[in-house]
């Protein structure tokens, strides 16, 4: 019997010499040198890089008592845990970020066009993620008509 345990240690024992290897082998660590460059043709994931963005976009929603409600709401359920409530003070969320996402008050959105806003929502940008997957197009510009009225 113990001849079949000393044959098996013994078979097993490269086996087992290996596992112990295998941390110390070379292989890709995230984050360290060297980086891998993406394969080309490659979806870029970082955040920076933006979708289409279409200028001059009109909007066909008007900023009725109904469209400025359910941009509120929208606002209420997708941004305001980033942007806050009001302009004064950024969600939860956002106020774990640094920087601070922007104040979405008058200002801001003085500056911008329709269209702009509309693309930045659609398609995000920096941190924030695009909801042209989450949003309808109508929900959108409900949305830019509320943004448009809040202070």
């Amino acid at each position: 019997m113990k001849a079949k345990v000393k044959l098996v240690l013994m078979l097993c024992s490269p086996l087992l010499m290996a596992a112990l290897w295998m941390d110390h082998q070379p292989s890709y660590k995230p984050y360290r040198a060297p980086v891998l460059s993406a394969p080309p043709g490659s979806v870029p994931v970082s955040g920076r890089e933006s979708g289409e963005q279409k200028s001059g976009l009109v909007n066909p929603v008007p900023a009725d008592s109904r469209s400025l409600a359910l941009g509120k709401e929208l606002f209420e359920i997708n941004c305001a845990m980033c942007h806050g409530e009001s302009s004064a003070k950024r969600g939860p969320v956002g106020r774990k970020f640094t920087p601070e996402p922007p104040p979405l008050d008058q200002g801001m959105v003085r500056l911008s066009d329709d269209s702009r806003i509309y693309n930045a929502i659609s398609n995000g940008f920096g941190r924030m993620p695009p909801f042209s997957n989450k949003l309808s197009s109508a929900e959108r510009w409900s949305l830019v008509n509320f943004l448009r009225t809040r202070k």
